[in-house]
């Protein structure tokens, strides 16, 4: 079977970590370097609150909550959604990971690294247009993509 057409189920990372939005950023910290993760759905009683990235937080105090640094609106594909819809959320949005949720709860999650060993073919174009790194990415000029190290440098 082509990848593209593979439940996104069968590339996510499960059991999922998730956090508790009053959760400390040395906390996340912590277990970020423990279990070698960097992207965090943010959970209460209510559901689904957010996503934060170990790079969200990075200079962030130690003791404050991560869900002030977190992205409100995670952006989420369904358990039955095939790859390729979770590749093109995660493009169309230009973020490094897509939640895979539904009105039970949080699945799993799926990062940009685990979509370009899926399916290397649709994460060709998704690189640092300076380094070709593939990880932290942001918006670049021109619809290009940068990374977080190429775009501290173009800054300073």
């Amino acid at each position: 079977m082509n990848p593209k057409y593979e439940p996104i189920s069968h590339w996510m990372s499960t059991p999922v970590v998730t956090l508790d939005p009053n959760t400390r950023v040395d906390e996340l910290l912590q277990l970020a370097e423990s279990l070698g993760i960097h992207h965090f759905p943010l959970v209460d009683a209510s559901g689904l609150l957010g996503l934060v990235c170990t790079c969200d937080v990075e200079r962030a105090p130690p003791e404050q909550a991560v869900a002030q640094f977190a992205r409100r609106s995670p952006v989420t594909v369904r358990p039955e959604a095939m790859t390729h819809e979770a590749t093109e959320q995660l493009i169309a949005h230009e973020v490094g990971s897509v939640v895979v949720a539904d009105e039970e709860g949080v699945w799993g999650i799926v990062t940009r690294a685990d979509l370009a060993a899926a399916v290397p073919e649709l994460m060709q174009d998704v690189h640092c247009a300076y380094c070709q790194a593939n990880e932290h990415l942001q918006p670049g000029a021109a619809h290009t993509w940068i990374c977080r190290s190429c775009a501290a440098r173009d800054a300073g």
